[in-house]
């Protein structure tokens, strides 16, 4: 059960797209290999990630036109990642943490992957609900 991330997303194909990428271009790669996410990429570099979540938030309800609008306009900006060394685990307590559902896996310099939620199996999931159940108990105030 203490599986790598590395060995959970295996040989995952990793779509990406540059920052002059425009919105809509950015939107139909998601939509057509039904991802929700994608990193943005200066050369090898991870600058940033544009999420559905950044789609709808600083590009829909702001009325901004997809097709004249740049990914790194509306993009998350220097993304929290995860090494691939590291636990499924230690990635939900990420994601719960900043409250995302897209994690950049790094090996070094180099974007591994991007997990996400859906990614991780439910034991792990499961897991972390019951550790979190288990530990309440210790962090109430006594009185």
């Amino acid at each position: 059960m203490n599986s790598s991330i590395r060995e959970m997303v295996g040989q995952q194909k990793v779509f990406s797209v540059v920052p002059e990428t425009s919105v809509y271009e950015a939107a139909t790669l998601m939509a057509k290999n039904r991802i929700g996410a994608l990193p943005v990429m200066r050369e090898t570099k991870l600058i940033g990630i544009f999420t559905e979540r950044d789609l709808v938030s600083r590009v829909v309800v702001p009325h901004c036109d997809p097709e004249n609008t740049s990914v790194d306009q509306v993009m998350t900006q220097n993304p929290v990642t995860i090494t691939a060394d590291r636990t499924p685990c230690d990635a939900l307590n990420l994601i719960a943490e900043h409250g995302f559902r897209h994690l950049p896996v790094m090996d070094g310099e180099r974007l591994l992957a991007v997990l996400s939620l859906r990614d991780i199996p439910t034991k792990y999931r499961f897991m972390r609900e019951k550790w979190l159940e288990m530990r309440q108990p210790l962090l109430q105030p006594s009185m």
